[in-house]
């Protein structure tokens, strides 16, 4: 049954990879982009990611130069199933801290960002461009309460 799990764990890694292919090559700094004609990054699947210069220019008012240097774009936010639905994280402390400087939201600076239905929608009314999403699944806790008794 173990092995059945493993099987099945590494088509849903494989299938993952297909979904996320829409996510940056590189992520750039927003100053960077600012600066560029039109702002954009390649994907992974080859196309482009366009910015709008207005939310790139009113999410720049919110930040301080240093994390301006540091603020890579687009933010990835990542949906996570596994912990509910609705359920999404920001991994990169940078971006977390900035995101719930946005929203008026507790932020932890050791911890990744939490965000449920009501921040993503508000997130992507406001800066819809900034943000990509990507679809993980953590199969770590499956696994051990699998192979534990």
């Amino acid at each position: 049954m173990v092995e059945d799990s493993f099987k099945i764990e590494k088509l849903l890694e494989l299938e993952l990879r297909v979904v996320n292919r829409h996510l940056p090559l590189q992520r750039l700094p927003i100053d960077e982009l600012i600066n560029m004609p039109q702002p954009y990054v390649k994907l992974r699947d080859g196309s482009l990611h366009v910015f709008k210069r207005s939310e790139l220019k009113k999410l720049r008012s919110h930040l301080t130069d240093e994390e301006a240097k540091k603020l890579l774009l687009p933010i990835i936010i990542v949906l996570r199933p596994d912990l509910g639905e609705g359920v999404a994280v920001i991994e990169d402390p940078i971006a977390a801290r900035v995101v719930a400087k946005i929203l008026g939201i507790k932020y932890s600076d050791a911890n990744k960002l939490t965000l449920y239905k009501p921040h993503i929608a508000l997130l992507r009314s406001s800066y819809d461009t900034l943000f990509q999403f990507a679809l993980s699944i953590d199969f770590s806790s499956e696994r051990e309460s699998q192979i534990s008794p």
